[in-house]
């Protein structure tokens, strides 16, 4: 985008790179803290309650907030969120990369807005990995460390999860969040869609014109008249593309059948 190039050329001094690496190394340290001290967690988590009452370091803490998982699984998250954004910066440049996190972030600190809100940064973090599904669709995970598939697969499982959490989370009500829950989710798709809106557009035009040719290629063959036709029960090459033929010499005209009624039918 040329925004972002005049936007770099001015700024690009003061971007922060290897900016992943500080995540993921207060992340850690965060789920320390959080085996050794539980009740410290509460004063780091993002509330409407707790900003609004002075509480102006959960603004920051949000970024160093762990996923709830086993302390197993979190070393093998904090590798892969390591490894696929250390592939992102050095894709975009630190400058880049800095603002597509710092979109996320905005947008997410915002959520905070809603009374009631408790924000997490689990849409922020996968925001992350649904661009590298984007820019490296063919790279292969070991799911379980054993089956291999492709990261494209695990983005658009992704996308579902967002469009499952947003459609059953209550508009009215605070059930599954609520409010909070759609205004996080729209927040961690705000970053991806300023960056791939173009890619976008052009994957939805290239969709299109193929599906588009595939009708007309499907139209063009019906219009075509069938090759081979039984001469006993109709079936064509067209309406069962499974089906085989056969020609009958001692008939008059040489008619094809069909393999179910070549041996049995009488010569005409």
């Amino acid at each position: 985008m040329k925004l972002f190039t005049q936007l770099e050329r001015k700024f690009g001094d003061y971007a922060l790179p290897n900016v992943t690496l500080y995540l993921i190394t207060l992340q850690g340290l965060t789920f320390f803290i959080s085996q050794v001290r539980p009740e410290y967690l509460s004063m780091l988590v993002l509330t409407h309650d707790g900003l609004f009452a002075g509480q102006w370091w959960r603004l920051l803490t949000l970024l160093c907030m762990p996923p709830a998982t086993h302390p197993v699984f979190l070393i093998f998250y904090l590798y892969i969120y390591f490894m696929i954004g250390t592939a992102l910066e050095a894709r975009w440049g630190a400058f880049r990369y800095n603002i597509f996190l710092l979109v996320g972030y905005l947008a997410t600190v915002l959520v905070v807005l809603i009374p009631g809100a408790f924000v997490s940064n689990f849409y922020l973090m996968e925001s992350i990995f649904l661009a590298f599904a984007w820019l490296y669709p063919d790279f292969e995970f070991l799911l379980f460390f054993i089956l291999p598939i492709k990261v494209k697969w695990l983005g658009l499982i992704g996308w579902l999860f967002y469009a499952f959490a947003f459609i059953t989370s209550d508009w009215t009500t605070n059930i599954n969040g609520g409010w909070t829950a759609k205004a996080e989710i729209a927040a961690g798709s705000i970053n991806f869609l300023l960056f791939f809106h173009a890619d976008l557009a052009d994957w939805i035009v290239t969709y299109n014109r193929r599906f588009k040719g595939r009708m007309v290629q499907a139209q063009a063959q019906e219009a075509k008249p069938p090759m081979h036709v039984c001469a006993e029960c109709g079936v064509t090459d067209q309406s069962d593309r499974k089906m085989e033929f056969r020609y009958c010499p001692l008939c008059a005209g040489t008619p094809a059948y069909c393999i179910n009624h070549i041996g049995n039918h009488k010569h005409r």
